[in-house]
């Protein structure tokens, strides 16, 4: 068995940005806060999970086509990045590939496409770990074949939330293997996606509890209450654009990377960069794994 502990990089570098001031930078005052705040999570992460693997996955695109062609709002309304984090992911990638560390991704599709494509790929007696603060990555939950679990950030690393099947159906109310479902009625604003109007949490999980799938649903519009089911009847249109949004991708083709490690380099970014502290801390937190 291989336990692998698969990071959404994009998720947890901008958490570590708006969790740390910008007033941490380095000595030509570049902001440096998230490529602390992430190294330093990695570190925690890795001395407490103890992985066999651990990989670190990117964002290809903000927006896959796929999906704006599908849904054009999809992720429409985010405002710009503050200017002190785009430089920052570039010092990440140099710094993790100076440290030997794995990184991934999949061309033209977003982190949770590779990580999905990666769980896909994985041996059935293996245990995959993600830890992200996207709940549409519930999706990938599983108990078996592999196993599946999501570390949901709460506060920082320190404070995990873990989800089996179990787990799921608790705080949600709905199969991990029908959470697709339940996001689509319900929606997600922060990605600009409404939902279908007036179904709210509670109708969506009880919705889903009733009818064995979307198709279902909207086949039996007419049979639910008179405005629930015209609302459903008129969402026709957008459930069926939110299958090319809302599902994860398992089967996108994932490129891998990791250089060997280059103390040099490392001696230079900690230096030049002030990263010293949290480079020593991963190095440290490293250093008994497996070549």
């Amino acid at each position: 068995m291989t336990h692998w502990l698969l990071l959404d990089t994009s998720s947890l570098l901008y958490r570590a940005f708006f969790g740390l001031p910008t007033s941490i930078e380095d000595p030509q005052g570049q902001a440096v806060n998230a490529v602390h705040g992430y190294l330093d999570m990695t570190a925690r992460l890795y001395a407490s999970r103890q992985p066999d693997q651990l990989i670190h996955v990117w964002d290809d695109v903000f927006v896959p086509p796929t999906r704006a062609e599908a849904y054009p709002p999809y992720k429409a309304h985010r405002p710009p990045d503050p200017p002190e984090l785009p430089p920052q992911f570039d010092l990440l990638k140099e710094t993790l590939d100076a440290l030997g560390e794995a990184r991934a991704w999949a061309a033209a599709w977003e982190a949770d496409d590779a990580l999905a494509s990666l769980c896909a790929s994985a041996a059935p007696d293996d245990l995959v770990e993600i830890v992200t603060g996207d709940r549409d990555l519930l999706q990938l939950v599983r108990d078996a074949a592999p196993t599946v679990r999501v570390l949901f950030t709460v506060k920082g690393v320190t404070d995990l939330a873990s989800f089996d099947e179990a787990a799921v159906l608790q705080k949600y109310g709905v199969p991990a293997s029908r959470y697709v479902d339940f996001a689509t009625l319900r929606g997600d604003p922060s990605d600009g996606l409404p939902g279908v109007p007036g179904v709210g949490e509670k109708t969506a999980r009880r919705l889903v509890e009733t009818y064995p799938t979307l198709d279902a649903l909207l086949d039996d519009a007419a049979s639910l209450p008179k405005r629930l089911g015209e609302q459903i009847a008129s969402a026709r249109e957008y459930v069926q654009a939110m299958r090319q949004v809302v599902p994860v991708r398992p089967d996108v083709e994932v490129e891998t990377t990791r250089e060997p490690r280059d103390d040099a380099r490392l001696e230079v970014l900690g230096r030049e960069r002030r990263l010293g502290g949290p480079i020593r801390r991963l190095t440290e937190a490293l250093a008994g794994r497996a070549p």
